[in-house]
């Protein structure tokens, strides 16, 4: 989760953030999402996929038409969300779940894939999972999709935010409990809900066209419809792509916090793209049968391998490893490489870190400092970690213990003597 979601009457922490959630509630006046504090170092993606809600066409059949500034704002949030802890999580859990190198530019290929290249399927012309997941379409006299509780929060009060002020003339809350769906203890746990509610949509399309909001507003019902609270733009995309990734073969069911989910997503026909992906919620953990292995936790994906010690989440770090010469020409041991950067404004000691193997061997980085922009190639001595030619990864600690990143290689790119490879 993004930061801790609490019940009523619970106090929440104003530096790391939290979301209020009301989940017994029985009027029609109810706000499911009390209240939001969001922390500053959290708002970034959120402010960009703001910036993507007003871009659909709300009825399903109706075509597309995509802006080059709109174009931009998916290249700006993917660019957001790419080097985020979950992002890297779940790249890594897919890399490794796949037996495939994944770099950062094919992870990001992924992800376009996954949520916003555009799709027909049963008559609709352009679907993309970003906008039934994340914004919500119309189908007849329904709400279709609608799973971001960060988009149900605005729309509850908010709205305009979504309108950017292009669109004049939108209500602020749009939205209209009708009643909680709980079963199984659900309302014990504020990390998810299940509601019936009616959204007031704007079609901002025809809004472009006809320039009347009230006479565009569609009265829209979700008989039945569930979300996670709290959880981060780039938390549900990562969970959602491992959960959609074929070749990452993910368990369906995830424990967090202490509750049971049945972890629900839909392909399009050549399933290649997201058509839904949504939680359903399962009862407290310890009842039911019990979840498959490697289920998802609230740090991301466990490992596929449960004899691996766990890794530390990637951490968003100014220091990079850009290259390594893996298979040198003779002797490997001695003569390896790791090529690392400072991408920062200012100098970067990495006395107290480490450079980390597969194998989880050490290499202490204690006597080097890296001015901004610098690079500088590190000599692995003998007996220290080792570089598999047959194919591997390397991983760079900071004194905190945390990983300030991860590169992977594979069998082919080191078969070449005296190649030195690129990241």
């Amino acid at each position: 989760m993004a930061w801790k979601p609490i019940l009523p009457g619970q106090t929440g922490d104003e530096e790391r953030g939290y979301v209020r959630v009301n989940n017994s509630g029985s009027r029609d006046d109810t706000r499911v999402i009390e209240a939001v504090k969001i922390p500053p170092s959290k708002r970034f993606t959120y402010e960009r996929v703001l910036a993507l809600f007003d871009n659909y066409a709300l009825d399903e059949q109706s075509p597309e038409i995509e802006t080059p500034e709109e174009r931009q704002e998916i290249h700006d949030l993917l660019e957001a969300v790419l080097d985020t802890p979950p992002m890297q999580i779940a790249r890594e859990y897919v890399a490794q779940a796949s037996g495939s190198i994944i770099s950062r530019d094919r992870w990001y290929g992924v992800l376009l894939e996954h949520w916003f290249r555009s799709f027909s399927q049963k008559g609709d012309p352009a679907l993309t999972g970003f906008e039934h997941v994340f914004v919500g379409e119309q189908e007849g006299a329904k709400v279709q999709g609608y799973h971001f509780w960060y988009k149900y929060y605005l729309d509850d009060g908010m709205a305009t935010e979504i309108d950017r002020q292009r669109f004049p003339g939108f209500a602020d809350d749009r939205i209209v409990y009708i009643r909680g769906l709980y079963d199984d203890g659900q309302t014990s746990f504020p990390e998810s809900v299940t509601i019936s509610y009616r959204w007031n949509a704007p079609d901002y399309e025809r809004w472009t066209k006809e320039g009347d909001p009230q006479a565009i507003i569609r009265p829209l019902t979700k008989p039945k419809g569930g979300f996670f609270v709290g959880c981060s733009v780039e938390g549900l995309m990562a969970i959602g792509s491992v959960r959609a990734h074929l070749g990452a073969r993910a368990p369906k069911e995830a424990v967090i916090n202490g509750a049971r989910y049945d972890l629900k997503v839909f392909r399009s026909a050549n399933e290649q793209h997201i058509r839904t992906f949504y939680p359903v919620f399962m009862g407290p953990a310890g009842t039911g049968p019990a979840p498959d292995a490697g289920s998802v936790t609230p740090s991301g994906p466990q490992r596929p391998d449960p004899a691996r010690p766990p890794v530390p989440p990637v951490i968003d770090s100014p220091v990079r490893i850009i290259a390594a010469l893996v298979n040198p020409v003779g002797d490997d041991q001695g003569h390896e490489t790791v090529t690392l950067m400072n991408t920062g404004a200012r100098a970067q000691s990495l006395e107290g870190w480490f450079l980390v193997d597969k194998a989880g061997l050490r290499f202490g980085l204690s006597d080097v400092t890296l001015a901004p922009g610098i690079a500088q190639t590190v000599r692995l001595p003998v007996k220290s970690i080792q570089l598999s030619n047959k194919g591997g990864e390397i991983r760079l600690v900071n004194r905190d213990g945390h990983t300030a990143h991860l590169v992977h290689y594979s069998k082919a790119q080191a078969k070449d003597q005296g190649r030195t490879i690129l990241f």
